[in-house]
């Protein structure tokens, strides 16, 4: 799980960088286009980052850190509808295909995290 930990910051922080990129052109971020959306979508990416920080900081990694990532990157790939957007990446904006990346490399870094937990010291 050491290289996990690492990977729910980075996904983590690209998720929350992607919140504030514009949607598309002529569009503004979801930041300022639909708090509601960007406060679960901020949580969704906020909490695993917050997880794998407190994971980084304290070793050996405990399983709720890698149970939150995977709840918060699970919620993340269910509001992007990854089984709908990731075979049409490529024609998306910036900012949506970092949310996508972010919540499946998360969600699989999460999965990661659970069924090969870090030895203990």
């Amino acid at each position: 799980m050491k290289a996990a930990k690492a990977l729910f910051v980075l996904f983590g922080a690209i998720g929350l960088v992607s919140l504030f990129l514009p949607i598309m052109e002529g569009f503004p971020s979801l930041f300022s286009a639909d708090k509601g959306q960007f406060g679960i979508m901020a949580l969704a990416f906020g909490v695993p980052a917050v997880a794998g920080a407190a994971a980084l900081a304290k070793s050996p990694a405990q399983a709720w850190q890698a149970i939150a990532a995977l709840a918060g990157f699970g919620l993340a790939a269910f509001k992007v509808k990854v089984w709908e957007t990731l075979p049409h990446i490529m024609d998306m904006p910036m900012s949506m295909k970092l949310m996508v990346v972010a919540a499946v490399g998360g969600l699989v870094a999460a999965i990661v995290g659970l069924v090969k937990p870090e030895a203990t010291a």
